[in-house]
């Protein structure tokens, strides 16, 4: 970030948590070791990202941690990036670059790689659009995978 006083955040906040809601539910629960600021944009980018995200009825749903993003406060809006992993309370996982939330939708985005795993399951691919506990997903190309075949599943 360059050092102009017009680019300087004006707040920095060490160590914090911040709390988003839907119609009253706790919808995210964003944690950071670093927040940088600006109250006439709307916007913080954080560093170290932890964060928890819930569903329309407040039960924990999965759990995010990146090394930064940008956070977007009013629109409860959400881009991050760098080693980013996505963990459901279902026993998935997604690792990429970067991915977008839009919590008015409920829905995680990328064009990045993604690697989603779960036991021995997993697909890769580039681009992803999926529900946030993703129950659902669409991986928009160069789709590979191995699944594994239960010991009791038959297989048509």
């Amino acid at each position: 970030m360059s050092s102009s006083a017009e680019e300087m955040p004006d707040q920095v906040i060490e160590n914090t948590t911040m709390v988003f809601t839907i119609d009253g539910e706790k919808s995210t629960v964003i944690k950071a070791e670093s927040v940088f600021k600006w109250l006439d944009k709307d916007l913080l980018k954080a560093k170290v990202l932890e964060v928890d995200f819930y569903d329309s009825l407040g039960e924990h749903a999965s759990h995010l941690v990146a090394d930064s993003g940008w956070v977007w406060e009013k629109r409860q809006y959400l881009e991050v990036m760098g080693d980013v992993l996505v963990a459901t309370d279902e026993g998935m996982k997604l690792e990429t670059q970067s991915l977008k939330w839009d919590p008015n939708i409920s829905k995680i985005k990328t064009d990045d790689f993604v690697k989603i795993t779960k036991g021995k399951d997993i697909i890769t691919g580039y681009g992803l659009e999926a529900e946030q506990d993703l129950k659902n997903f669409k991986i928009k190309r160069l789709v590979k995978g191995k699944i594994q075949k239960k010991e009791d599943e038959e297989i048509e």
